[in-house]
Order: structure tokens, then C-alpha cells, then sequence
């Protein structure tokens, strides 16, 4: 299998958005072709919106999540803009672009899939197949240590995640 590429100014990108959005997670998507990133989505997190739809997590966490403000929400998951998304497949889409990866922050703990990003990534391959996307990575930006994020890429099928090297050109 080929090994992902991403432009050092885009994986830059990602940390200033991450460190912007902080104590929230950011979200988005990046694009290209062949494991070779050539695009950078940003995509609106709209947990922290009053009434966001939070149906896509597990009971537990639903539970949790309801307690909670939305914008203590936004600290601890994230749930992408539908229309944002639809913009965004859209110029890929015009583009000749792949979907290489799916990415989002976590502004208080380590770069690595949490249950919650392990089965949303399960529950998204029955749509990415309907659709005929490609299979992406997930990339986590950890600003546990906020002097030094951490980034992270994983391939996350059959709800098992397995870490999987980048590089940076």
C-alpha cells in the first residue's frame, strides 16, 4: 500500500486550526489523489450548536453528552456540517479529488482513536460504500502537550484501529 503524503503547510494548517479551536475539536477532511494530499477542508463542528444532532453516538454517550452544555460538547466530539461536507465532496468531486482522510482534534487527550471516533468511523464504511468513496485514514491532532501536538494517522476498519505512517513533503 502506498504511504500518505501530506504537504508540511497543510499539516501546519491543521495545528493552527486545531490550537484556534481549542478548548473545542475541529474537524475536516482532506483530499487528493493516490495517498497524496492536495486539498484542506475545514469543516464546521456543529456539536457545540444548540439542538446539533447528537443521535450518532452510543447510548452512553449520548447520555453523557446531554448533561452537558453545548460547548462543553465540543471539547470532548465533534459532528461535521452536512452542507459543508456536500460543498466539500462537491469539488472534489469537480476536482478529480479522492477523500484521503478524515481528520479532528482532541484539545485534551492523546492522538489516538477514542470508542466514540472507532465507531463512528465503522458506522461511516456501509455509507462511504454507497457512496463510492474511497477509503480514508483518520488523522487526530492531540494538543494534550500544547507546546507539542502530536498527529496521528490510523486506518480504522472493522472497528479496529491500527496506526499507519505519513509523510511530509
Amino acid at each position: 500500500m502506498l504511504s500518505l503524503i501530506i504537504p508540511k503547510q497543510i499539516l501546519e494548517d491543521l495545528v493552527a486550526e486545531a490550537r484556534r479551536a481549542a478548548p473545542h475539536e475541529c474537524c475536516g477532511l482532506l483530499a487528493g489523489q493516490k495517498m497524496h494530499v492536495t486539498r484542506h477542508y475545514k469543516i464546521t463542528n456543529i456539536v457545540a450548536t444548540e439542538g446539533a444532532e447528537i443521535a450518532n453516538f452510543d447510548v452512553a454517550k449520548i447520555s453523557h453528552l446531554q448533561r452537558l452544555t453545548p460547548a462543553e460538547r465540543a471539547e470532548i466530539a465533534f459532528v461535521m456540517d452536512a452542507r459543508e461536507m456536500s460543498v466539500a465532496f462537491k469539488d472534489m468531486r469537480a476536482n478529480a479529488l479522492d477523500l484521503q482522510v478524515i481528520y479532528h482534534s482532541h484539545p485534551h487527550s492523546p492522538s489516538r482513536p477514542s470508542l466514540t471516533d472507532i465507531r463512528n468511523a465503522t458506522d461511516f464504511e456501509s455509507v462511504r460504500k454507497v457512496l463510492n468513496l474511497a477509503e480514508p485514514l483518520h488523522i487526530i491532532i492531540s494538543l494534550e502537550n500544547q507546546a507539542a501536538p502530536v498527529l496521528n494517522a490510523f486506518r480504522i476498519t472493522d472497528g479496529e484501529a491500527s496506526q499507519v505512517p505519513y509523510n511530509l513533503t
